[in-house]
C-alpha cells in the first residue's frame, strides 16, 4: 500500500514549493524550474498542504482520516501522491 513511502518519515514541501488550491484540486508549483504539476484531488491537496515535518506521515494521515471521517482505505491515494510528489521532488523528508 505504501508505494515505497516511509511511514514514519517525516514530511514538508521542499523548499521553493507552493500548492495552489483549484477546483479541480490544487496546482502545485515549483519556483526554481518554473514547473506545474497537478493534484486532481482536494482532499490529497489539504493533507499535502497539513504536512508540516513535524509529526509522522502515519500520524499526520490518521489524523487527516479521522478528522474528515474519510475510510481507512482512502489512506491509499493520499500515500500514493505522497510518493509522486517525493519522487518528483516537491516533497522532503524533515530533518
Amino acid at each position: 500500500m505504501n508505494d515505497s513511502v516511509d511511514l514514519t518519515a517525516r514530511y514538508r514541501l521542499a523548499p521553493g514549493v507552493a500548492i495552489r488550491p483549484e477546483r479541480f484540486g490544487g496546482l502545485v508549483y515549483r519556483y526554481d524550474n518554473r514547473r506545474l504539476y497537478f493534484l486532481h484531488s482536494h482532499q490529497a491537496v489539504e493533507f499535502v498542504n497539513g504536512l508540516d515535518g513535524s509529526r509522522s506521515l502515519q500520524e499526520t494521515l490518521d489524523e487527516f482520516l479521522a478528522s474528515r471521517e474519510m475510510p481507512p482505505s482512502a489512506s491509499a491515494t493520499l500515500v500514493k501522491a505522497v510518493a509522486q510528489l517525493e519522487r518528483l521532488g516537491l516533497l522532503a523528508q524533515a530533518a
